[in-house]
């Protein structure tokens, strides 16, 4: 697609003329170029960040996946990163990935009218390939998480062949699911807006992140193979615990794994 048929530049007008919520967003900035959002978001909480800014770029030159993976970020896309100040049981960390992705495939899926499904522990799935993930750093003291960057990358409206030839086989965007661009800013919007409204579960004790994430679990109930803490875990997945663990079934022992990384998937559910 002509990079001359997409949208306009996103602006933080465009953005806040979407926005439905109180607090998340509310501070923003929107940048043309950046190296990637989250460095942009770790200096301005270093600044004093509010609780709730957002920094979103159209185009990332060193965007960054897990485990310092590069993630390419070309215009196009969204590429957004939030500050917040969750304070949070240390043990509750991994609930702000599990609500951040579950804010984002939720946004995307209505907006693009195709379904968006999730893949733990951070990937967003369209059409069996990645569409898009999610990333949560966090700052802890005394137990508690003090301060988070939660950061959004979603392939939207480029085509996957703008993409670097060792991710187009496992990729995609929303352009090449539906044939057709989407309004950024509404995403945006809505990712905050969803965020925003999952908000008080992700503080509590609470089932309900459980509950939404299983309704869009793309691993529920197939064979995994993990490698977690070292180790490489086989098994039949369960779900998520109330932590964001990922629950598995693995030679009659139940399992639940905080971090690690899926590295296959059975084709069919038994």
């Amino acid at each position: 697609m002509p990079s001359s048929a997409r949208p306009a530049t996103l602006s933080a007008k465009d953005v806040l003329a979407e926005l439905r919520t109180s607090w998340l967003g509310r501070s923003l900035r929107v940048l043309a170029e950046t190296t990637s959002t989250v460095d942009v978001a770790r200096s301005w909480l270093d600044e004093g960040a509010p609780d709730g800014a957002v920094v979103i770029a159209a185009r990332q030159t060193a965007g960054r996946g897990r485990r310092g993976r590069v993630w390419a970020s070309p215009l196009g896309g969204l590429w957004m990163s939030v500050i917040a100040h969750p304070d949070l049981r240390l043990e509750c960390a991994g609930r702000l990935g599990v609500a951040l992705a579950l804010a984002c495939a939720e946004s995307a899926s209505v907006d693009s009218e195709c379904e968006i499904g999730l893949k733990w522990p951070n990937d967003l799935v369209a059409g069996g390939k990645k569409v898009g993930g999610v990333l949560a750093e966090t700052v802890a003291r005394g137990g508690r998480v003090t301060s988070a960057v939660l950061s959004v990358g979603l392939n939207a409206n480029f085509s996957t062949a703008e993409l670097p030839g060792h991710v187009k086989e496992s990729a995609t965007t929303l352009l090449d699911q539906t044939g057709r661009t989407h309004s950024l800013a509404r995403i945006a919007a809505g990712v905050l807006g969803r965020l925003e409204t999952i908000w008080p579960s992700l503080m509590q004790d609470d089932t309900d992140l459980v509950k939404r994430w299983r309704q869009r679990d793309g691993l529920l109930g197939r064979q995994v193979l993990v490698q977690a803490a070292g180790k490489m875990v086989a098994g039949r997945a369960e779900g998520i615990d109330e932590w964001g663990a990922l629950r598995l079934v693995s030679d009659g022992a139940k399992l639940s794994l905080p971090i690690g990384e899926v590295l296959s998937v059975s084709e069919v559910r038994p």
